[in-house]
């Protein structure tokens, strides 16, 4: 990666993490206030109008999104045509979502799914407007002002109308007025910050470029939302509302966090990759060190999840959602892999290798699809195993695909998931037993989550910094570099930076 790259990408990755960050910190309170104002059904029933809307929204923007990015050489006529089509396909999405709402009720034998999949139907015009401009922030590495909406748009429609809506008992309709509202702000002061032209153009040549691998990115899309989704349809189907509530509430526990950390480098590393299509080989050391980094973090932080889930669904949900304290813990296994083979999904993206990818997410969904029938029996903690083995599939999958694709070997590919691996199950182990100890001295509920995430960050400090694998070393040591921390001799904290990065590089890699 050339050094101007790689700065921006930096730059993008430490702002795109500040507004994750905060963003994160905001919806852990908003999720925390909201479980106690709304039942299990009001979550139940928006989740299912959202995955219903969400199938929409890939023919909707027909891949356009990924295109801008993806594009080597972009013109002006290529921004109007992405944005003519954006906004005409809005407009027929949310009308055809309007008049299938009632058939969508009825399969799921509720009629309040229709009112709401009908008003949530107007994003598609709203992300009709807005998407050309997004992608063009994100082609050209703006993602401080990218941060910045996020975060404002998030207090604003969420912290402020969300909330307030739900204290005074407009129930599931609070969390629909605060999707449109977060929805709406991101339109508006995207298009603001770019100001690109709004001028239709009706030239092929100017749709050809886009529509060429966007229309094949649209249909991966579609097959990659039907497998993110199919839990979420199944258990609504089959296990009704408030079932479905208790599921997704744990879901986002788990999914909340992690997706949080990997969107943040997505949203760098796509662009990135995009820029280094052409040299496999750099494009190799730049994946394995992602998810060499990726699965030094998520792994760690997901088995402290699953030891503490007891202590976080009572406080974050209250005590009525206790029953899902199971589903999370089964999930906290499973989330994990699913995020961290997402960059492989990327490469593929990247290097335009949409046909494989395709073949792979078909295979996948029709084992997830019998893994769900196989395990239905058990109730939601079935579901969420069936998950599980489904993520681990689909990572194997793709390691074939990453081995043809960056003739990068099984053995380095696992390698990556060593340090993880290990200093998640120390994590796990050493958690249990103090959870075990306060547990036993029934200290408050808070004070013992206090002592999991102290007891986590602590090891997890220890562990990464002081003794990593030495499959992390190299990782760490070129983190301290983009920070530009290597160590200046002419300050105590540069002589310790210094001496700690000589200490990593001092055992020579694979020694």
């Amino acid at each position: 990666m050339s050094k101007g790259l790689a700065s921006k990408a930096f730059s993008g990755l430490k702002w795109t993490s500040a507004s994750t960050i905060a963003n994160a910190v905001m919806q852990i309170g908003y999720t925390s206030v909201m479980a106690r104002l709304l039942a299990p059904e009001a979550f139940g029933l928006v989740s299912l109008a959202t995955v219903i809307l969400g199938f929409g929204n890939y023919f909707a923007t027909m891949g356009l999104n990924q295109a801008i990015i993806q594009k080597e050489h972009l013109t002006n006529a290529n921004i109007r045509a992405a944005f003519t089509t954006s906004v005409v396909l809005g407009l027929l999405c949310s009308g055809a979502m309007w008049l299938l709402a009632p058939t969508a009720a009825l399969f799921f034998e509720n009629e309040a799914v229709t009112p709401v999949v009908r008003v949530l139907s107007v994003m598609f015009v709203i992300n009709g407007l807005a998407s050309t401009a997004i992608s063009i922030l994100q082609r050209e590495m703006r993602f401080k002002a990218i941060g910045i909406l996020e975060t404002i748009s998030y207090v604003i429609s969420y912290l402020v109308v969300g909330v307030i809506l739900a204290y005074l008992d407009f129930g599931f309709w609070a969390l629909v007025y605060a999707t449109i509202t977060q929805m709406a702000l991101s339109c508006a002061a995207s298009y603001f910050m770019v100001r690109h032209s709004v001028i239709p153009i009706f030239a092929w040549s100017a749709y050809k470029p886009l529509f060429s691998y966007g229309s094949r990115m649209s249909f991966l899309g579609i097959l990659e939302y039907v497998y993110s989704q199919l839990h979420i349809i199944l258990v609504g189907k089959f296990l009704g509302m408030h079932k479905l509530g208790i599921y997704t509430r744990a879901h986002m526990l788990v999914n909340l966090p992690i997706y949080n950390i990997t969107r943040t480098l997505s949203k760098v590393l796509f662009p990135s990759f995009s820029k280094l299509q052409n040299d496999v080989k750099k494009l190799a050391h730049v994946y394995l060190s992602s998810i060499t980094l990726l699965a030094a973090v998520l792994i760690p932080v997901c088995m402290g999840i699953l030891v503490s889930a007891p202590e976080l669904v009572r406080i974050l949900l209250g005590e009525q959602w206790g029953e899902s304290v199971p589903v999370l813990q089964v999930l906290s296994l499973a989330i994990p892999i699913g995020f961290i083979t997402m960059f492989s999904g990327i490469v593929c993206d990247a290097k335009a290798e949409l046909n494989l990818k395709i073949v792979i997410t078909v295979v996948y969904i029709v084992v997830l699809i019998g893994l769900f029938m196989l395990l239905r029996g058990y109730g939601l903690v079935g579901f969420a195993a069936a998950v599980l083995f489904g993520e681990i599939i689909r990572t194997i999958l793709f390691q074939f695909a990453m081995k043809r694709i960056l003739s990068v070997s099984f053995g380095k590919q696992l390698r990556c998931y060593i340090p993880g691996v290990l200093n998640g199950f120390a994590i796990a182990v050493a958690v249990h037993l103090l959870s075990l100890f306060l547990r036993e001295m029934q200290l408050p509920v808070v004070v013992i989550l206090a002592c999991q995430i102290a007891a986590c960050g602590v090891i997890y400090l220890l562990l990464t910094l002081l003794f990593p694998h030495k499959v992390l070393k190299s990782e760490i040591s070129l983190v301290l570099n983009k920070m530009g921390l290597q160590g200046n001799s002419s300050s105590y904290t540069g002589r310790i930076i210094s001496k700690y990065r000589n200490s990593l590089i001092k055992e020579p890699e694979g020694a």
